[in-house]
Protein backbone atom coordinates (compact mmCIF):
# COMPACT_ATOMS: atom_id res chain seq x y z
CA UNK A 1 0.00 0.00 0.00
CA UNK A 2 2.85 2.48 0.70
CA UNK A 3 4.53 1.52 -2.29
CA UNK A 4 1.70 2.27 -4.01
CA UNK A 5 0.70 5.51 -2.51
CA UNK A 6 4.40 6.57 -2.94
CA UNK A 7 4.75 5.73 -7.06
CA UNK A 8 0.94 7.82 -7.16
CA UNK A 9 2.36 10.91 -5.73
CA UNK A 10 5.85 10.40 -7.74
CA UNK A 11 3.63 10.47 -11.46
CA UNK A 12 1.37 13.33 -10.08
CA UNK A 13 4.44 15.17 -8.89
CA UNK A 14 6.20 14.60 -12.50
CA UNK A 15 2.32 15.66 -14.16
CA UNK A 16 2.66 18.71 -12.07
CA UNK A 17 6.45 20.20 -12.67
CA UNK A 18 5.61 18.68 -16.53
CA UNK A 19 2.63 20.80 -17.25
CA UNK A 20 4.26 24.29 -15.05
CA UNK A 21 7.32 23.83 -17.14
CA UNK A 22 7.66 26.11 -19.96
CA UNK A 23 9.58 25.57 -23.07
CA UNK A 24 10.31 28.88 -23.94
CA UNK A 25 12.49 27.93 -27.40
CA UNK A 26 9.24 26.95 -28.66
CA UNK A 27 7.73 30.33 -28.66
CA UNK A 28 10.40 31.45 -30.71
CA UNK A 29 10.77 28.63 -32.98
CA UNK A 30 11.10 28.84 -36.78
CA UNK A 31 7.37 29.73 -37.84
CA UNK A 32 5.87 30.99 -35.23
CA UNK A 33 4.40 34.73 -34.27
CA UNK A 34 7.86 36.72 -32.82
CA UNK A 35 6.98 38.22 -29.64
CA UNK A 36 6.18 41.24 -29.00
CA UNK A 37 8.95 44.01 -28.60
CA UNK A 38 8.78 47.70 -27.24
CA UNK A 39 11.67 49.86 -26.40
CA UNK A 40 11.33 53.13 -24.95
CA UNK A 41 13.74 55.85 -23.34
CA UNK A 42 13.81 59.28 -22.73
CA UNK A 43 15.00 59.74 -26.18
CA UNK A 44 13.72 56.82 -27.86
CA UNK A 45 10.84 54.22 -29.04
CA UNK A 46 10.79 51.35 -31.01
CA UNK A 47 8.09 48.47 -31.22
CA UNK A 48 7.98 45.75 -33.65
CA UNK A 49 4.66 45.94 -34.39
CA UNK A 50 5.86 49.28 -36.32
CA UNK A 51 7.43 47.15 -39.21
CA UNK A 52 4.54 44.79 -40.18
CA UNK A 53 4.46 44.75 -43.55
CA UNK A 54 8.74 44.48 -43.80
CA UNK A 55 11.13 41.66 -43.04
CA UNK A 56 13.10 42.75 -40.08
CA UNK A 57 16.58 41.46 -38.53
CA UNK A 58 16.51 41.99 -34.68
CA UNK A 59 20.08 41.84 -33.38
CA UNK A 60 20.65 41.26 -29.93
CA UNK A 61 24.14 42.30 -29.02
CA UNK A 62 26.51 43.69 -26.05
CA UNK A 63 29.78 46.18 -26.53
CA UNK A 64 31.60 43.13 -24.92
CA UNK A 65 30.54 39.82 -26.18
CA UNK A 66 33.29 39.88 -29.43
CA UNK A 67 30.59 37.99 -31.64
CA UNK A 68 27.50 39.61 -31.17
CA UNK A 69 29.41 42.80 -31.62
CA UNK A 70 30.83 41.55 -34.93
CA UNK A 71 27.71 40.37 -36.00
CA UNK A 72 26.38 43.99 -35.41
CA UNK A 73 29.01 44.75 -37.78
CA UNK A 74 28.45 42.66 -40.30
CA UNK A 75 24.34 43.26 -40.46
CA UNK A 76 25.05 46.94 -40.59
CA UNK A 77 27.49 46.38 -43.60
CA UNK A 78 24.89 43.59 -45.36
CA UNK A 79 21.73 46.19 -45.20
CA UNK A 80 24.03 48.96 -46.63
CA UNK A 81 26.00 46.70 -49.39
CA UNK A 82 22.13 45.73 -50.21
CA UNK A 83 19.12 48.58 -49.24
CA UNK A 84 17.77 47.05 -52.52
CA UNK A 85 16.63 43.93 -50.03
CA UNK A 86 14.63 46.61 -47.80
CA UNK A 87 15.53 44.98 -44.80
CA UNK A 88 15.24 46.42 -41.76
CA UNK A 89 17.41 46.07 -38.38
CA UNK A 90 16.84 47.14 -35.20
CA UNK A 91 19.97 46.09 -33.19
CA UNK A 92 19.14 45.77 -29.48
CA UNK A 93 22.17 45.73 -27.36
CA UNK A 94 22.11 44.80 -23.74
CA UNK A 95 25.21 47.37 -22.37
CA UNK A 96 25.12 47.72 -18.16
CA UNK A 97 26.37 51.02 -19.61
CA UNK A 98 24.30 53.25 -21.68
CA UNK A 99 27.57 55.64 -22.60
CA UNK A 100 29.61 52.10 -23.37
CA UNK A 101 26.32 51.42 -25.79
CA UNK A 102 26.82 54.84 -27.29
CA UNK A 103 30.81 55.05 -27.58
CA UNK A 104 30.27 51.58 -29.75
CA UNK A 105 28.02 52.84 -31.66
CA UNK A 106 30.00 55.69 -32.97
CA UNK A 107 33.53 54.00 -32.97
CA UNK A 108 32.16 51.10 -34.86
CA UNK A 109 29.93 53.23 -37.08
CA UNK A 110 26.99 51.41 -36.60
CA UNK A 111 23.42 53.25 -37.99
CA UNK A 112 22.57 55.15 -34.52
CA UNK A 113 18.74 55.37 -35.71
CA UNK A 114 19.20 50.94 -36.09
CA UNK A 115 20.33 50.68 -32.74
CA UNK A 116 18.87 50.68 -29.49
CA UNK A 117 19.63 49.97 -25.86
CA UNK A 118 17.56 48.25 -23.78
CA UNK A 119 18.55 47.51 -19.70
CA UNK A 120 17.12 46.39 -16.35
CA UNK A 121 13.37 44.86 -16.93
CA UNK A 122 13.00 45.77 -20.46
CA UNK A 123 16.30 43.83 -20.87
CA UNK A 124 15.33 40.68 -19.09
CA UNK A 125 11.81 40.44 -20.34
CA UNK A 126 13.48 40.43 -23.78
CA UNK A 127 15.85 37.98 -22.83
CA UNK A 128 13.24 35.77 -21.90
CA UNK A 129 10.98 36.33 -24.55
CA UNK A 130 13.32 35.42 -27.10
CA UNK A 131 14.94 32.68 -25.06
CA UNK A 132 18.65 34.34 -25.78
CA UNK A 133 19.82 32.47 -23.03
CA UNK A 134 23.36 34.43 -22.56
CA UNK A 135 21.83 37.43 -24.45
CA UNK A 136 23.13 37.27 -27.76
CA UNK A 137 21.81 35.97 -31.11
CA UNK A 138 19.61 37.32 -34.04
CA UNK A 139 15.58 36.45 -35.26
CA UNK A 140 14.87 37.07 -38.67
CA UNK A 141 11.15 38.36 -39.18
CA UNK A 142 8.59 38.45 -42.10
CA UNK A 143 5.95 40.83 -42.93
CA UNK A 144 3.63 38.64 -41.29
CA UNK A 145 5.60 38.94 -38.34
CA UNK A 146 6.77 35.03 -38.03
CA UNK A 147 10.42 34.25 -37.77
CA UNK A 148 11.94 32.45 -40.74
CA UNK A 149 15.34 32.47 -39.20
CA UNK A 150 17.52 32.56 -36.38
CA UNK A 151 21.09 33.54 -36.22
CA UNK A 152 21.46 34.03 -40.33
CA UNK A 153 25.13 34.50 -41.74
CA UNK A 154 25.37 37.25 -44.31
CA UNK A 155 25.57 34.89 -46.97
CA UNK A 156 22.47 33.20 -45.79
CA UNK A 157 20.77 36.93 -45.56
CA UNK A 158 21.95 36.94 -49.82
CA UNK A 159 20.51 33.81 -50.81
CA UNK A 160 17.41 34.40 -49.01
CA UNK A 161 16.76 38.08 -50.02
CA UNK A 162 18.46 36.62 -54.40
CA UNK A 163 15.12 37.96 -55.75
CA UNK A 164 15.00 41.08 -54.30
CA UNK A 165 19.04 41.89 -55.04
CA UNK A 166 18.52 41.11 -58.47
CA UNK A 167 16.19 44.11 -59.33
Amino acid sequence: MKKTFFIAALFIGLLVCAGGHKNSDYFTAVGRVAPALHIKSAEDSIALDEFRGDYVLLNFWNSTDAVSRRDANLYTAWIRQHPEADLKLIGVNFDTSEGLYREIVRRDSLEASQQHHASGDIARAIINNYSLGDGYGSVLVNPAGRIVAHNPTPEELTAMFAKRLRK
